[in-house]
């Protein structure tokens, strides 16, 4: 399970580079266990679940353990479009 879980996180981290997601990732890679600390302020983080229905708290807590091939580059993407527009 950890090596699927650093695994998901590493590869996260690639796909938000790859798409060019606006801030530093690297935090992503530094944390450890089945959540991480995304940085996205709440407002971006409600626009996840509205128009995502990626369901992320207030805090940007992101279930990294969630994370699976099937839905990374969709949640890498919704990344990529909330933080594009603030």
């Amino acid at each position: 399970m950890a090596t699927r879980v650093a695994s998901m996180r590493k590869r996260l981290y690639d796909l938000l580079v790859e798409y060019q997601t606006a801030g530093d990732w690297s935090h992503i890679l530094t944390q450890q266990g089945m959540f991480a600390y995304s940085g996205l302020t709440p407002a971006q983080t409600e626009r996840l679940t509205n128009e995502y229905h990626i369901y992320v708290p207030p805090t940007g807590r992101l279930s990294i353990s969630g994370l699976n091939p099937g839905n990374l580059h969709y949640v890498a993407r919704a990344f990529a479009e909330v933080c594009e527009s603030g």
